[in-house]
């Protein structure tokens, strides 16, 4: 455990000291983003790709894991990580070029499919499933079932954390959090060493990265970041429950993930109602729609970062507690949203009505005075 703390300490102080350096050479070079449509939140020039030092941090601390472990079998890394370090290193590219060069949403595509395959071929995937209850038993999927299930795992989760990356420090501090709750998950389930490093390394990079991104931000992450963050938090969720592939294992990571892929979800369905295409920017991401609300940027963040939080709360317990424990967790919390929801409504309707009321109030004194002067007049 104490080792697992250092790894997390070791990546936070790589990135800490890092990410000045790239702002510094986003300026030197001009690879600033310019506020130019509605989409865009910020007021003046922002160093765009500052996220590179999150990407640099994270592979110099798995490369001093593996000089300090490379003769020590029992905790060496295996082939399975070197898969996660190919397929990151395609995605990192890709959104390298993108950033500076606008890449092609077919492109980006191929780009994730490419590192989604070599993901599967090193034997990460979603392999099997065990309901239980039902059957005790793991429910091995064949290759033509677990493939598309593994892409799609990958690819979806890559870009839901690429789409919320739409406010200062809104994609990293979720990913902090997200990523918390898998290390603990993890440490709690004695998942595989591979998830348990790749988690430790991620939580570092990014809590180190967070100072300089959260509002006011000194610079933005950009796609190349964005989408190693929602590559490598795809592979370790998958790697970490590969010893048991239980309904509830399977559910752990989708409520982590909760924020992210409910965007994604809501994003693809209003875009395909609307004749768009599923790629295409818009500002009616979840984020976007709390600043139109009112909610200031901060203010918005930190209401996603509490939601993340409870749904990675409700995650750890599903995985570690009583399944029983956690369905009346579940419905009380449900029970809970639902009378908030039902009394705002309420409040609303009695704050219109009252406004009803004194715009009544208001036409029949000004008729009134009217009908007053008219009679002074006469």
């Amino acid at each position: 455990m104490a080792f697992v703390y250092s790894i997390v300490g070791v990546t936070f102080v790589i990135c800490l000291i890092l990410t000045p350096v790239v702002i510094k050479l986003c300026r030197k070079y001009n690879i600033v983003d310019i506020p130019k449509d509605s989409r865009r939140v910020h007021s003046k020039p922002m160093p765009r790709i500052g996220g590179v030092a999150i990407v640099i941090s994270m592979l110099i601390g798995f490369l001093i894991y593996y000089l300090l472990t490379k003769d020590i079998p029992s905790i060496a890394l295996n082939e399975k990580f070197l898969g996660y370090i190919i397929g990151g290193l395609i995605i990192a590219i890709m959104g390298l070029i993108d950033d500076l060069f606008n890449l092609r949403a077919r492109y980006k595509f191929l780009f994730q499919l490419a590192a989604g395959l070599v993901v599967y071929y090193f034997g990460i995937r979603i392999s099997g499933v065990k309901i239980p209850f039902l059957f005790p038993d793991v429910i091995d999927f064949v290759w033509w079932l677990d493939l598309p299930l593994t892409l799609l795992w990958v690819i979806g989760v890559t870009n839901a954390i690429n789409l919320i990356d739409g406010l200062d420090g809104l994609a990293a501090g979720i990913t902090a959090i997200s990523a918390t709750s898998l290390l603990i998950i993890f440490i709690a389930t004695s998942a595989s060493l591979e998830a348990i490093i790749i988690s430790a390394v991620l939580v570092g990079a990014v809590l180190g990265f967070l100072p300089y991104n959260f509002n006011p931000a000194k610079t933005f992450m950009g796609d190349v970041s964005a989408n190693f963050l929602g590559f490598t938090m795809a592979v370790v969720s998958i790697l970490g429950f590969a010893k048991g592939y239980t309904m509830l294992a399977i559910i752990a990571p989708v409520l982590v993930l909760g924020i992210p892929i409910f965007d994604t979800i809501f994003a693809m369905v209003r875009r395909f109602l609307k004749g768009q295409p599923m790629l295409k920017p818009d500002g009616g991401h979840i984020h976007h729609r709390l600043i139109r609300r009112g909610f200031s940027q901060k203010q918005a963040v930190i209401l996603l970062y509490i939601i993340t939080t409870i749904f990675c709360m409700l995650a750890v317990l599903l995985v570690s507690a009583d399944v029983w424990k956690l369905v009346l967790l579940i419905l009380a919390f449900v029970c809970f949203s639902v009378f908030g929801i039902i009394t705002t409504l309420h409040r609303k309707n009695d704050k219109n009505d009252k406004t009803e009321e004194i715009n009544e109030n208001f036409e029949a004194g000004a008729e009134h005075k009217i009908n007053e002067e008219g009679k002074n007049k006469v």
